[in-house]
């Protein structure tokens, strides 16, 4: 009998040992805490998640508190499947084993946006928020949030997406029209692809020289910040926001559509670069422009001649011949360059 209850006490002991190394070993264990939100307004509800490496680790152990907001599973050691199933509010804990030790915790506090509730717009005037603490910090006056820009930002991710400004001019062009080239509208712009929260895309504009330098121009005066699906854009505008709607009136210019036609078949090219220049400049100071299908517009003032000719060829045409114009009330809006 003495010898059972020494064993007894000896298990226990044991097992109070074992459970007392457990509870150092996750004690130890490196914990990191995360925003995310997720918009079941956009495309995606359901997606692939990769916090780190998952390879370097044994095991994943994914748990969500509110599986009604969201459900979330680890596919092995490859990624985590993530669904928002309506809008609210939960946690999720992604927990990284070597062995049987667990390493590493990730914490999230994860808002799903529901159908037809607010979404990115509140995430984009976030980081806008933060966008202008960073340039009180050098010393740069805030920015004023500019609807128009706001909703030509969302244009440009919906149209081009993550296009690294490839598509600016063109969306430019299509989104204000006529009041680009009239008030000569310039914008400044930022891209971003894959952060998910407004403090984790600034970060990222903040560490990279480039993006920065537009944050801190004490230059510009207005501006605007979208978001759609993982896609961010900051534009950024020297001007006057009333510039953005309202031409400016000015008797003496005129707006002009200048295209490069090919002469075989009759159709519209893009790709062409274009230079024109005042007939009467003593040094032909030449202003570049390049094409679309369906033209590049320009603003002339009345009463000047004005050459234009091709810089750079599309490949596979021919040369295009110089044109010369007058400008005047009755001239022709269209100015097409053909080839020889």
């Amino acid at each position: 009998m003495k010898r059972l209850v020494k064993t007894g006490v000896f298990m226990m002991l044991v097992l109070m040992i074992l459970a007392s190394q457990k509870n150092v070993a996750e004690a130890k264990a490196k914990v990191i805490h995360k925003k995310m939100t997720i918009d079941l307004n956009m495309d995606f509800s359901s997606f692939r998640y990769i916090p780190t490496k998952l390879q370097k680790y044994s095991k994943v152990k994914v748990c969500v508190k509110n599986r009604k907001v969201l459900k979330a599973k680890a596919k092995g050691r490859k990624y985590i499947v993530m669904k928002g199933r309506k809008g609210g509010k939960t946690t999720m804990t992604v927990s990284l084993y070597k062995i049987h030790r667990k390493v590493r915790v990730y914490r999230y506090r994860i808002k799903v946006i529901g159908k037809g509730q607010d979404g990115y717009k509140s995430q984009a005037k976030e980081a806008f928020d933060i966008q202008n603490r960073y340039r009180a910090e050098k010393g740069a006056k805030a920015l004023t949030w500019t609807d128009e820009l706001y909703r030509f930002a969302l244009y440009r991710l919906k149209h081009s997406g993550y296009d690294r400004h490839k598509n600016l001019p063109t969306d430019m062009e299509n989104f204000f029209g006529d009041t680009l080239v009239v008030n000569n509208i310039s914008l400044g712009e930022n891209m971003a692809c894959g952060q998910t929260s407004a403090k984790e895309v600034m970060l990222s504009w903040k560490h990279s020289p480039g993006h920065y330098r537009n944050i801190k121009n004490k230059g510009y005066r207005c501006g605007a910040i979208a978001r759609y699906k993982d896609i961010w854009c900051a534009v950024f505008y020297d001007g006057s926001p009333e510039n953005l709607t309202r031409k400016q009136e000015n008797a003496s210019e005129m707006i002009f559509t200048v295209k490069r036609q090919d002469k075989s078949t009759g159709q519209y090219i893009g790709g062409a670069t274009i230079g024109y220049y005042e007939e009467n400049d003593r040094w032909n100071t030449s202003k570049r422009i390049t094409v679309g299908e369906s033209g590049r517009q320009i603003v002339l003032e009345i009463g000047k001649n004005y050459v234009f000719y091709e810089k750079t060829t599309p490949d596979g045409y021919n040369k295009a011949e110089k044109v010369t114009i007058t400008v005047t009330k009755d001239t022709p809006k269209d100015i097409v360059l053909i080839d020889n």
